[in-house]
């Protein structure tokens, strides 16, 4: 299990590294990276749940339509929170910032509720034990890829140093 890990590890830190020697200027996980990075997540979810075939396909369908309904709230989070910041560096009144800042607070009510009705999509296709797997596989995957970066840039930073 260990050396799965370190396995793993190592791929999401080629992958993060070819994503950072193509372009310095790009935000991260963008373009192919981003896409490669999703597969290897995707393949790791059907060895973690142990998905049949037909089961896959059924899980991906939904994962797939959640995750772009999760995308298309992160840009609208993306424009509100922009907007908030334009404001407050124009000096912006109290009404306005209270408006975008409501405005964010209603879109993460949509990220809850969206994360809530695709669990409740996920009974009807995965067993309650294969449904607890997949919160601890996202929450694992994504702690550990938070663990990747950050090892990465401390290892940029401690090599810039004299």
């Amino acid at each position: 299990m260990n050396s799965w890990r370190r396995i793993s590890g190592t791929f999401v830190l080629m992958i993060l590294l070819s994503l950072l020697a193509g372009a310095q200027d790009q935000p991260p996980l963008r373009g192919k990276a981003a896409e490669r990075l999703e597969q290897y997540k995707k393949v790791r979810l059907m060895e973690a749940l142990k998905l049949d075939e037909e089961t896959s396909i059924r899980f991906f369908a939904r994962y797939n339509k959640h995750m772009e309904t999760l995308k298309d709230i992160g840009k609208e989070r993306n424009v509100l929170t922009d907007r908030l910041q334009a404001v407050v560096e124009g000096k912006g009144g109290d009404q306005e910032i209270d408006r975008t800042i409501q405005g964010l607070l209603a879109l993460e009510g949509r990220i809850g509720d969206s994360r809530k009705a695709f669990l409740g999509e996920l009974k009807e296709i995965l067993t309650t034990r294969q449904i607890a797997q997949y919160i601890l596989f996202e929450r694992d995957f994504n702690r550990n890829l938070r663990e990747a970066l950050r090892e990465m840039t401390q290892g940029r930073w401690d090599r810039r140093l004299p």
